[in-house]
């Protein structure tokens, strides 16, 4: 668009402004006043052009003067450059020129070294000689520098070898024969150092002085360490021995002494004693805590911090002693060793008795546990395997011991209240507690597991103390004459049983509380519990039988003979079943009450069994109603005697639905003298 254009936009747009300005009448009045705001406004636009355009023209300005000055430099960059090559032209000649210069700068760089070492080069035999006598007569600080000045003046000279271009290996070698008696100083000074670190616990009550010149001595030849691996970098020549590593030595050396003195603690073994472990452990004990107290007050003046002297013992001290535990394991632990390993490792060690020593200021969960969680829980098992073994062997040679006492001619011992007992339940109870209480000096885990094999190897002896009566019942039915008190002793064994129960639920209120280990723990031994009670239980019931089977074996005859034509004219069977009763329950007085109820029942469900099977097995023909009716009264009368000789032992077990009963209930049915009216007595009596 050209200027003639715009004018006319210009003028379009003016005269649209102009006749909206000025529709009506009135606005005409206020023509000056939008000429005046017109004017101001195009006064105001002006003035931002011309501002405009003079800061286009000052920036264009600085530009061409920078340009002008960027031109001028080029040119002198440009002039400069010729010159610098001009001048490069004749630097390989100069380079040529300079190589005699060369030369003799490196002559004059070794003559310099070969003079500032020309004293030590003269005198090494003599400062060898000195230093020997030096490091004999335990000077050492002396013995050092002097070892230091030979090693600098060796080191320098090969250093300067090593810069020529052209080396001569032998002048190298003739140079390290020269001084090849540094090296073995450096050797005989280190192996005093050494000797001194060693018995560093013990060096340092007496003459600490010694520490603290091996450990200036070791960390002098640190600082000579990082100078000669510095300089390698730098020119690639490193001094022969370096780098010594006496800070590194030091630490093994300080770390075989801790190991050594933990070693060294073994006294006896376990031929000389059999408390050799806990003397052992009490020997390690005192000397890590007096070796700790030591270490805290007098080794921490000696040492630099750097060293950070406390803790680095206390890491010794740990992973030594972590090994020497291991090793005793390893080769195999017997009995309650296992338990002093244990006791010492979970407890004593990081108690108040060794490192939480309030003395120590030991960080104990830094610190970390003394055996490896594998080991630990392999030792346990170890542990808990030989208190299953302990279990076996101690039940087997009790039951045997036992056993041997069934076949006595002595009636078994009685408790305060006349009951026959045998020493089987306060054997167990107190190999269980026993075991319980000892486990407890280990942690409350360990007693838990120790508990569950407890209740384990109970359960497994209920197997065998059933197999042993077994064995002695048979014996006896086998020739009744060999044991003389079979009954008394089968009673003291079911009272044995019930005994057992009762050492159970003691164990179990004394060494269990539920909630104070794992959940997956107290279901384990609420259902071992309930196992060991159950089998018991049932072993205590087969006691009873075997009781019952005596009686019923004894009266097998009279039971035979009831509800036949000899019983209708003798009341022999039944007078002797209950006299022959009446002597057992005199016997069964020496039962435990429950074990006591329980029989008594047995007896009288299994005499109504017998007198209702010989009623039903019709052993008899009754011809008359009167043949019925003397039965059937001959019955009740029978029933009656059996039930007041229960009644005499066990009142409340014949007064309420009582198996004599179901007799006279029969004998009812028996003596009906209508047909039809039998259906009125049977239906009452199975209801029953």
């Amino acid at each position: 668009m050209d200027v003639g254009e715009a004018e006319c936009e210009a003028m379009k747009r003016a005269t649209l402004l102009v006749e909206n300005m000025l529709q009506r009448p009135d606005q005409l009045q206020k023509v000056e006043q939008y000429r005046r705001r017109v004017q101001r406004k195009k006064a105001s636009v002006e003035a931002m052009l011309k501002t405009a355009m003079q800061s286009q023209l000052d920036g264009v300005r600085t530009g061409l003067t920078q340009l002008q000055s960027a031109l001028t430099d080029l040119r002198e960059i440009k002039t400069c450059l010729s010159e610098v090559e001009s001048s490069l032209v004749r630097v390989p000649e100069l380079s040529k020129d300079l190589n005699e210069c060369r030369a003799e700068y490196v002559r004059h760089s070794q003559y310099a070294a070969a003079m500032e070492n020309l004293k030590h080069i003269f005198t090494v035999p003599e400062s060898v000689e000195k230093t020997e006598k030096w490091i004999s007569d335990g000077r050492l600080l002396y013995a050092h520098q002097c070892l230091m000045d030979l090693e600098n003046s060796r080191d320098d000279l090969l250093f300067e070898l090593h810069k020529l271009p052209h080396q001569n290996p032998n002048d190298t070698r003739m140079l390290k024969e020269y001084f090849a008696d540094v090296h073995k100083l450096s050797e005989e000074l280190g192996k005093q150092v050494w000797v001194i670190l060693q018995r560093t616990l013990n060096t340092v009550r007496m003459k600490p002085t010694q520490i603290v010149t091996a450990l200036r001595i070791v960390e002098r030849e640190e600082r000579a360490d990082q100078f000669a691996l510095q300089r390698q970098k730098g020119s690639g020549f490193l001094p022969p021995g370096r780098p010594k590593k006496w800070r590194e030595k030091t630490l093994k050396v300080l770390e075989e002494a801790v190991v050594e003195r933990i070693e060294g603690t073994i006294l006896e073994d376990r031929s000389k004693s059999k408390n050799w472990l806990i003397k052992h452990l009490e020997v390690i004990r005192l000397l890590v805590l007096e070796d700790m107290k030591v270490i805290s007050s007098l080794c921490v003046p000696c040492f630099p911090p750097s060293f950070d002297i406390v803790n680095l013992y206390v890491q010794m001290y740990h992973k030594s002693l972590a090994n020497h535990l291991v090793e005793l394991i390893d080769a195999k632990l017997e009995d309650n060793e296992y338990v002093t390993l244990l006791s010492w490792v979970l407890n004593v060690y990081a108690g108040p008795e060794l490192m939480g020593h309030p003395t120590l200021n030991i960080n104990i969960a830094k610190l970390g546990p003394l055996l490896e969680d594998k080991v630990l829980n392999n030792l346990i098992s170890e542990y808990l395997k030989n208190v299953n073994n302990n279990y076996d062997s101690w039940m087997t040679k009790a039951l045997e011991i036992e056993e041997k006492e069934w076949y006595r001619s002595e009636p078994p011992q009685q408790d305060p209240d006349s009951h026959y007992k045998t020493e089987v339940p306060q054997l167990i109870h107190d190999m269980i507690r026993q075991n319980l209480e000892v486990a407890n000096t280990t942690s409350p885990e360990v007693q838990v597991q120790v508990l569950i094999c407890s209740l384990e190897q109970v359960r497994l002896f209920a197997g065998k103390f059933d197999a042993a009566v077994k064995r002695y019942k048979d014996n006896y039915y086998s020739d009744r004459s060999q044991i003389q008190y079979y009954t008394t002793y089968i009673i003291a064994l079911a009272n044995s049983c019930q005994g057992m129960v009762d050492v159970l639920m003691s164990i179990k209120a004394q060494f269990w509380r539920p909630g104070t280990t794992t959940n997956t723990y107290d279901t384990e031994i609420a259902t071992k519990f309930d196992a060991v009670l159950n089998v018991y239980q049932r072993v205590r019931n087969q006691m009873c039988d075997h009781l019952l089977e005596e009686a019923i074996e004894d009266l097998q005859d009279h039971f035979n003979a009831l509800l036949t034509q000899r019983w209708l004219h003798d009341t022999e069977p039944m007078d002797t079943i209950c006299l022959t009763l009446s002597d057992y329950f005199n016997d069964y007085s020496h039962l435990h009450q429950k074990n006591f109820d329980h029989v008594v029942q047995l007896v009288l469900n299994t005499v109504a069994m017998r007198y209702t099977t010989a009623i039903l097995q019709k052993r008899l023909t009754l011809k008359t109603q009167e043949d019925r009716k003397l039965v059937a009264e001959r019955i009740i009368s029978e029933a009656e005697k059996v039930a007041t000789v229960f009644e005499q032992v066990a009142p409340d077990l014949v007064k309420f639905d009582s198996p004599c009963d179901v007799m006279k209930g029969l004998a009812e049915v028996i003596k009906v003298s209508d047909v039809e009216m039998i259906s009125l007595e049977v239906h009452p009596l199975l209801r029953r």
